[in-house]
């Protein structure tokens, strides 16, 4: 049997199974709680399942979205168990278990290894690891020690993709007045470097007149502590980070206001300052160091695992993907539950029709996407 359509019922049967499994440790009134959550329907973005280990942050970060799109200042725990997390992801019709499975990122909206929510974060990076094996990848700009700092190394992915967010270092202490220092930061990697594991280093947001004039010194600090990788990552603004910022006595806003595509619509509207100069000076500088310069967050998770992909302009990411025959796209499509499928692949896309709904046609996208790791451009046939 082709190799993609044998992978594909792999692991709808493998899903099936563990969904069988989570239900019969759950209660009924545990199973509803997980249905309802978001992690049970929520369609993956390109660095893959971002999994919330918590609600709201404390860091007090000046340049941070999060208080923007609604979430507290005062931090707790996601409410669902690690049990519930791994049954909600499985009845996510769009969630693909196992190594060639959905990417999962921890960290996007909250700090994972606060106080407040490091025992969930450890939870959930456990349960996922142990039921479904998924490539994991966590977010940080924190630091574990002593037990907490045991458990994630014996316990979560052994090839995690760990990136350590760095900013500044000679301005922390105002931008990221809760934060951990870069010094602790810094050893936290030594630490994970030296027992073998991925450190990236998270070069985001950089920020004009900031950043900007240590890449040297951050780049030295990241080689120091063994990380070998970098991501650069752009500011994202609104009116409420432009204010703290200019608050804040250490950043000319005017650097960033000039390199606005257009100005925030709203409050909530967050836009991506022009900063590609930047990060191909930060790109310059990280190579100078000797330290590879990664796209994107994803590709680091990709490296992390040995993993090949090339399903966005950034690819190909590892090494690219042997992709599949149009015939085994247009086969898995309909093992996914399309009919009449037509596939045509060219190098890294496939572009897929078939009978269907079109919230089907789309998990069929992001499932032969997912497994294939090249881009997939899918639409219904009309009956």
């Amino acid at each position: 049997m082709k190799k993609l359509t044998s992978l594909v019922e792999r692991l709808i049967a493998e899903k099936r199974r563990l969904t069988a499994e989570l239900e019969s440790k759950l209660s009924d009134r545990e199973q509803q709680e997980a249905r309802r959550d978001h992690h049970a329907r929520r369609r993956p973005i390109p660095c893959g399942m971002t999994i919330h280990t918590g609600i709201g942050c404390n860091f007090g970060c000046l340049y941070c979205y999060v208080p923007e799109m609604g979430f507290p200042q005062r931090p707790k725990p996601y409410p669902l168990s690690g049990l519930q997390l791994v049954y909600a992801l499985l009845i996510n019709p769009y969630f693909v278990p196992g190594k060639p499975g959905t990417l999962l990122a921890f960290g996007s909206v909250t700090e994972p290894f606060m106080k407040t929510t490091v025992e969930r974060a450890l939870e959930y990076l456990e349960a996922t690891w142990r039921y479904l094996g998924n490539p994991q990848q966590i977010s940080t700009k924190s630091m574990l020690d002593g037990e907490h700092l045991e458990r994630f190394m014996s316990k979560a992915d052994p090839r995690i993709s760990v990136l350590l967010s760095i900013t500044t270092i000679h301005y922390a202490a105002v931008l990221e007045p809760g934060a951990p220092s870069p010094d602790e930061r810094f050893d936290f990697a030594s630490k994970l470097a030296r027992k073998g594991m991925h450190v990236t280093l998270f070069l985001r947001p950089i920020i004009p007149g900031v950043t900007d004039k240590e890449f040297d010194e951050i780049m030295r600090r990241a080689r120091d502590a063994g990380i070998r990788t970098m991501v650069p990552g752009s500011l994202r603004v609104t009116p409420g980070i432009l204010r703290r910022l200019r608050a804040s006595r250490v950043v000319d806003v005017s650097l960033m206001e000039r390199r606005l595509p257009r100005q925030p619509r709203n409050s909530r509207d967050q836009v991506v300052i022009r900063e590609t100069d930047l990060k191909n000076l930060a790109a310059k500088v990280a190579r100078r160091y000797g330290l590879a310069v990664l796209p994107s967050s994803c590709s680091a998770n990709i490296v992390s695992h040995g993993l090949a992909c090339w399903a966005c302009r950034w690819g190909p990411c590892g090494s690219a993907p042997k992709p599949p025959s149009s015939d085994e796209v247009a086969e898995a499509a309909e093992i996914l539950g399309c009919r009449k499928a037509r596939a045509r692949v060219t190098r890294n896309m496939a572009y897929v029709e078939c009978r269907g709904d079109k919230r089907l046609v789309d998990v069929v996208a992001v499932w032969i996407e997912t497994v294939a790791k090249i881009r997939v451009v899918a639409r219904p046939l009309k009956a």
